[in-house]
């Protein structure tokens, strides 16, 4: 096998019969399927319909409805070993219950009532309170990402065992909810009625985001939800892979009150009481307390008032990690995570979360200081590739010399891997796994239940044919602390976090035969604080998603391109040979924005993703950031990145995607030769390695191959450059709520157009569409220096003069900024003033002053 150093992989004519590259390696593209987005640009965008089609159409495909009995859903998905000793409630208690349509905010309280009579005999430690929530609205638990996250409104909220929430609070949030309760007024509104299809999946929505905010809140395996129709009743159970529903029961039986009550006693009575104070807490996590608090502040000493600025502790928590090949029973590994960087908040998805943390001794109380480390949770789809295994590989090829734009594995693991191999050594498992869906009455406390941290829910409720569909959660440890892109502190510190990111990319190519294949902009990291032993500007990171030769590359491979017949085998699935068609099971990957054209594009029918598409994504991430964070001349001004970017038609953002690679016209950023240079020069490398024919008369006539050496010296040249700006930190990004933009230039020439979006809100019984409701923040308006023709290399050519009127933030209110020639708008509406260059002999930048 040989591996060409000059060019991993170049583009190719796609077809339905090709799998494989043309050079490197290759991995088959996955069946797209349609899902919500996790990052919007616009306030208006997560509200459009084709985002709420979407991710209606991704909850109905992970609904599954049990067809089994009401004993036999509650011993499979509410498991405890602890039996009811308590008398079937009183039938009456639900007698004066009468549901009438339209009022079923009048519903709620008697329903407390009825629930608060079917708990009033269970130990008071053990003992739910319930409370009417319906006009509160909760924010997603976590502080710094609250803004970017629906908002929600549970009719009704249920407590942990022993907590009174009975009193209603001014600000509740999650904390204090083990569990939440949705009504409507009649049956004909059942959510899970699957002759509905998608016409009542905005109910399930409802359910989706409550689930969602109590597992992540918690850090719960699995999140219960009870949704009440008229008089009839569902329990449902969400996990990261699907919910699962019961049958429907009527609230007013005495078999209906019995069920209920058998599930609030089960639901405080984990199957051991190490497991957590509900079932589907995780027993590897605790939240963070004041001793944690205090060690925390105390080992972090000078550091502590830098690195927890803006950090809510008590969001926090304490996780236990093991190694995969650790030996069993060998105690773990306490980390204290007290920053989370980054979340994926889709719930069936890898629901993934970045942390900084510390590995935690709270017996330690020396000076030593501490080692900062990022610490990921995620649940892959079980039949790929885990995380650590890649990492292995890379750890076994990569000389330490040669190691850069990469992390190194610290620890952990696969936690539901180590859980289900000590799941199939109790004596009963076999059968179990026989009998996995007959249990009789006396056997209804004998079987351990399923492992909790990979997911069973698709093959409890399906079968086992179902497999490729389950989750498994990792945890994982590495050693590199980094910023996100969008935190840059100038731009030249952006362009070598990602050069070394695209090094680190062929290394793990070349040495390590794996594929990225989701390069992103929340995949690279800028590095602060390099380990000593690979000195890098920056990381990519994230390999849930790669792909991997059967075996590493060899040492000496050669510079020449390899042929088809020579393409290296891949690494198979995991659960390859039990999964009928795996390889079509997988989900696509690729962060949606930034995917390549040809994996986009329906009418190309590409089956292969190769090292090329993924040299492509660089450019995609550099080109968002700049539209973001920087000033520039783009003509829609703050609408950039939305028009850009399209989310939801593959036809569009691929349209799009052409059209950017085939405009004449580079995107001029403010005072940033270098920058201009470098993205101007990378988009020509993109359009020479795609398909359609250049329509510059002095491009090249065939396509040429988008290659690592190319890549990489456009960015050691424009590293080399002498008149980067030295103070143009990250402009500071927040999807608009509402957008008014007018740019213009005096005289005959239209420069721009006007575009006016209303603020469209929308709210269902308490569901609010992500962005909805942002914080009311002066908007950091930007304008940019225009002109219509390319500027000679190394100058900045001045623009006309230009209006831009914006609203402020989710104020709704229109300021206009004028910005002469040669003049910018810094952060926040207040005059950047003179920008100092290395070596820059362009003018410098003035704002005008408050009567300009």
């Amino acid at each position: 096998m040989s591996i060409s150093t000059g060019s991993m992989s170049s583009y190719h004519n796609c077809s339905a019969s090709d799998t494989s590259g043309s050079s490197g390696m290759s991995s088959n593209v996955s069946p797209r399927k349609p899902k919500s987005v996790n990052v919007v640009n616009t306030a208006e965008q997560a509200q459009q319909k084709f985002q709420i089609e979407h991710w209606r159409r991704e909850l109905v495909s992970k609904v599954n409805v049990y067809d089994g009995n009401l004993d036999d859903f509650l011993d499979l998905f509410v498991p405890s070993n602890t039996p009811c000793p308590l008398d079937a409630p009183d039938a009456r208690i639900a007698e004066d219950f009468r549901p009438l349509k339209g009022h079923e905010v009048e519903h709620y309280d008697p329903l407390i009532s009825i629930f608060n009579r079917i708990v009033a005999a269970f130990p008071e430690d053990k003992r739910l309170s319930f409370c009417n929530t319906h006009s509160q609205t909760l924010s997603f638990p976590f502080t710094g990402f609250a803004e970017h996250h629906h908002k929600a409104r549970p009719d009704i909220s249920v407590s942990f065992p022993g907590d009174d929430i009975s009193e209603r609070t001014k600000s509740p949030n999650w904390s204090r909810f083990a569990m939440v309760m949705e009504a409507k007024s009649t049956a004909a509104e059942d959510a899970f009625d699957v002759r509905a299809g998608l016409d009542r999946t905005n109910a399930i929505v409802q359910l989706a985001i409550n689930a969602r905010s109590l597992m992540f809140a918690h850090g719960l395996l699995a999140a219960y939800t009870i949704g009440i129709y008229g008089e009839m009743i569902r329990i449902a159970r969400f996990d990261h892979s699907s919910v699962v529903a019961s049958a429907s029961f009527s609230i007013k039986s005495q078999e209906g009150l019995q069920i209920i009550q058998e599930f609030f006693w089960r639901f405080v009575h984990p199957w051991k009481p190490s497991l957590g104070a509900v079932v589907g807490c995780d027993d590897t996590l605790r939240k963070m307390n004041t001793s944690d608090e205090a060690w925390l502040k105390k080992k972090l000493g000078a550091e502590a008032n830098s690195l927890l600025a803006g950090v809510n502790l008590r969001e926090g928590r304490v996780v236990d990690v093991w190694n995969d090949d650790q030996p069993e029973g060998s105690a773990p590994t306490k980390y204290l995570l007290f920053k989370l960087l980054e979340v994926n908040a889709r719930l069936f998805s890898r629901s993934t979360m970045v942390w900084m943390g510390v590995e935690y001794n709270e017996d330690d109380d020396t000076d030593t200081e501490l080692e900062l480390r990022i610490i990921k949770e995620a649940w892959r789809q079980i039949i790929r590739i885990p995380e650590s295994k890649f990492y292995n590989r890379l750890h076994q090829t990569i000389p330490e010399e040669e190691w850069t734009g990469l992390p190194r594995l610290v620890g952990g693991g696969d936690l539901g891997v180590r859980e289900v191999k000590e799941w199939e050594k109790t004596s009963n498992a076999a059968e179990s796994s026989r009998t996995l869906r007959s249990h009789t009455a006396n056997k209804r406390f004998q079987t351990p239940p399923r492992p909790m941290h990979q997911t069973f829910s698709w093959r409890l409720a399906v079968g086992d044919d179902a497999l490729a569909y389950e989750r498994s959660h990792m945890r994982i440890v590495v050693d590199t602390v980094g910023r996100p892109l969008s935190r840059f502190k100038n731009t030249r510190e952006l362009v070598a976090a990602m050069r070394d990111a695209i090094k680190g990319h062929r290394l793990a190519m070349e040495r390590g035969g794996i594929l990225h294949r989701d390069v992103s902009s929340g995949n690279i990291l800028i590095v602060d604080r390099p380990p000593p032993t690979h000195q890098c500007a920056g990381i990519l990171h994230d390999l849930d998603y790669s792909s991997m030769t059967l075996d590493p590359p060899p040492t000496n491979a050669s510079d020449g391109q390899q042929s088809d017949a020579a393409l290296p085998a891949l690494c198979p699935l995991e659960h390859e040979k039990q999964v009928k068609d795996a390889e079509k099971r997988k989900e696509r990957t690729g962060t949606y924005y930034f995917i390549a054209l040809e994996l986009i594009d329906p009418e190309v029918k590409c089956l292969v993703h190769n090292a090329g598409h993924d040299l492509e994504s660089f450019f995609w991430v550099l080109l968002w950031i700049v539209l973001r964070h920087t000033v520039h001349n783009h003509a829609s001004g703050l609408n950039a990145c939305d028009a850009t970017f399209p989310f939801g038609s593959d036809t569009l953002a691929a349209g799009m995607k052409s059209s950017w690679l085939r405009r004449s016209n580079p995107l001029l950023i403010a005072n940033n030769p270098p920058l201009t240079d470098l993205l101007d020069d990378f988009k020509d490398i993109v359009d020479d390695a795609t398909k359609q024919p250049p329509r510059k008369p002095n491009r090249p006539s065939s396509r040429v191959p988008i290659t690592y050496d190319r890549v990489l010296k456009l960015f050691d040249d424009a590293l080399n450059r002498t008149d980067w700006p030295e103070d143009d930190a990250a402009i500071p990004y927040t999807p608009l709520k509402t957008r008014t933009i007018s740019v213009y230039a005096p005289g005959p020439l239209q420069i721009g157009s006007k575009k006016s979006v209303k603020k469209r809100q929308r709210e269902e019984d308490g569901l609010e569409s992500d962005y909805s409701d942002l914080e009311s923040t002066p908007v950091e308006s930007r304008a940019a220096s225009v002109s219509s023709k390319r500027p000679r290399r190394g100058v900045a050519s001045a623009p006309p003069n230009i209006a831009i009127t914006v609203p402020s933030w989710g104020s709704g209110a229109t300021s206009t900024t004028r910005v002469e020639s040669g003049t910018t708008q810094g952060p926040g509406g207040k005059a950047s003033g003179s920008r100092k260059t290395k070596g820059s002999k362009g003018s410098s930048c003035k704002a005008p002053g408050p009567g300009a």
